[in-house]
């Protein structure tokens, strides 16, 4: 079965407040946008023209002057409605503009920035609403931000005024390891089209975001457009997803009704907490054939806003199954995924029409290198990324990496070894510096578990027989849970009056339950230095009204520990 790839270069248009002379149309209105506190131009505000029915007539972004500028206007009411992400909505009076006017505006807008750090996730996880509309609502609020992103991603979108060098990427992934079995490159330089195929909204609800393209499929990614239109929401309810370490607050959404014949989307968008703003979205496909289903297909698509207030998506993937055939015992042939094939691409420059840089996402640099283990052998399949940003690589059989595309400056490297992970593990980021022009080189040794469970407890007196036992705290969403409490225990034997358990002592020995409780810290880790090794421990961890189940731990004598991850519930 083959699979046509969604192609297409990353296509982005940024758009200013271009001024024309009011002898170009009969009727314009010039609004200036202003900070109510400073008095100071807003750029990039999401300006609207509309009728007294509430109908939008025209819409466009602000200037650097925070200007908005509507021309060719008919004769009739109107008023200005200002969308700004944390700003209150503002709106002018009615106003009437006859043959030939130019009505002048000016609007102030005053910060009504959410709290968004505040947020009871608990209290919002379970609730998902079609069209989040009630006022005050957390839902509500977050998609509101959201919302103006999209908007100005979407009328940005159709300016013209930018040019930009595009990098594509095709990439070939191991299905088991999700190493990079192969990658090609290519660049664009020029004025674009949309970074991906997308039908109409419409389309996409009725026959699937991923349909049938002769022997193959085309699987489609989400635009601004998209999300942002009726059939998507009358389909789709949300809900809050969670929040990251980073301080993002996820506003995830997904399908509704009864309609599962056609495959759909589920994802999550991402928001700055303290700034609102649109980071990225992730998404998975729903309700594709069943041999078909994985949650490593899917897709991102990045947002940025610009420095004239613009946004563009300076980055986007999708990842598809790449479908093979096993034949069975009886000689029948099944389908399951071979690999996966992800298509992807980012912008390198952005340049205005004069030619002058405006210097985002410019590709200048990048580091490279090799994971081993701590024997020097070398390590594949660990996860490399870098901390803010979103590329993500796999190390090959060879534990050799490469990320491109960074910018002059210092990162944090992150080394991730799926095997550590699951244990609860992951360890701290290794600072680099990277130079315009050049790849940065990295040798990482990554450490075993002996090595993990020794650092541990450095420092820490044990008693012969005694183990280790360590691990992390994290809650349903996966987030590390600080400050929760963990305990041990377990069943020893004690002989009145002192001595060893014999024959003759055994009718006075007496059962003793002894263990240990502590606090996990910032990072929700644990560690207990003094098990007894050979022993039934019962490990158990608790914070609020959340629990975890109670494990059942032997560590062998030969053993220097064990590492578990302990998962919070809410109570029965």
């Amino acid at each position: 079965m083959t699979h046509r790839l969604v192609q297409g270069a990353l296509a982005l248009a940024l758009m200013g407040g271009l001024l024309v002379p009011a002898s170009s149309a009969a009727q314009t209105v010039l609004v200036r946008i202003v900070n109510a506190e400073t008095a100071g131009p807003i750029v990039g505000a999401l300006a609207y023209l509309d009728d007294t029915q509430g109908s939008t007539f025209k819409n466009t972004l602000t200037d650097e002057r925070g200007r908005a500028l509507f021309v060719g206007i008919p004769e009739g009411s109107y008023r200005v409605r200002v969308e700004m992400i944390g700003m209150g909505t503002t709106e002018t009076d009615v106003f009437d503009i006859s043959a030939g006017a130019t009505i002048t505006q000016e609007v102030r807008m005053e910060s009504s920035a959410i709290q968004l750090e505040g947020i009871e996730v608990e209290l919002e996880a379970d609730r998902c609403t079609v069209r989040p509309g009630a006022e005050g609502a957390m839902v509500a609020e977050i998609w509101d931000e959201a919302r103006k992103a999209l908007s100005a991603a979407s009328l940005t979108d159709e300016r013209d005024r930018y040019r930009y060098e595009t990098i594509k990427y095709d990439r070939k992934i191991d299905r088991q390891t999700g190493v990079v079995l192969d990658e090609e490159r290519s660049r664009r330089e020029g004025y674009m089209d949309t970074p991906f195929e997308s039908y109409p909204a419409e389309d996409l609800v009725q026959n699937g975001f991923v349909q049938r393209d002769g022997q193959g499929y085309l699987y489609m990614a989400p635009d601004a457009d998209v999300l942002l239109s009726d059939a998507f929401l009358d389909t789709h309810c949300f809900r809050v997803a969670g929040r990251r370490d980073d301080g993002l607050v996820g506003l995830g959404f997904e399908p509704t009704g009864d309609n599962k014949t056609v495959p759909d989307i589920l994802g999550t968008m991402w928001i700055d907490a303290e700034t609102a703003e649109l980071r990225w979205l992730e998404f998975t496909y729903e309700f594709l054939e069943q041999e078909m289903m994985s949650d490593q297909v899917g897709g991102r698509v990045d947002f940025q806003r610009m420095p004239d207030g613009s946004w563009i998506v300076p980055e986007w993937w999708i990842r598809m199954p790449i479908m093979g055939a096993q034949t069975d015992f009886q000689g029948r042939q099944r389908p399951y995924i071979a690999e996966y094939h992800q298509t992807g691409g980012l912008v390198a420059e952005v340049r205005e029409a004069g030619g002058r840089s405006l210097g985002q996402r410019a590709e200048t640099g990048g580091v490279e290198g090799i994971v081993m283990d701590s024997l020097g052998v070398p390590l594949g399949a660990v996860r490399v990324g870098v901390i803010g940003q979103s590329q993500e690589v796999y190390t090959n059989a060879q534990g050799e990496f490469s990320i491109t595309g960074l910018t002059a400056g210092r990162y944090q490297v992150r080394f991730v070894d799926p095997q550590l992970e699951d244990a609860g593990f992951i360890p701290p980021p290794v600072e680099q510096d990277v130079i315009r022009g050049e790849l940065a080189q990295i040798e990482y040794h990554m450490p075993s578990k002996g090595d993990v469970l020794f650092e541990a407890c450095r420092g820490e007196e044990r008693a012969n027989g005694t183990a280790v036992l360590a691990g992390t705290v994290i809650d349903a969403l996966g987030q590390p849970v600080p400050d929760a409490t963990v305990r041990v225990s377990w069943t020893g034997y004690d002989v009145l009056g002192g001595g060893r358990v014999t024959n003759e002592s055994v009718r006075n020995v007496t059962e003793q339950t002894n263990g240990f409780e502590m606090t996990t810290g910032s990072a929700g880790t644990y560690s207990f230095c003094g098990v007894p090794a050979g022993a039934s421990i019962r490990l158990s961890a608790e914070s609020a009204n959340r629990e975890s189940d109670d494990f059942e731990v032997v560590i062998p004598d030969y053993e220097v520990g064990a590492m578990r991850v302990l998962e919070l519930t809410n109570r029965r």
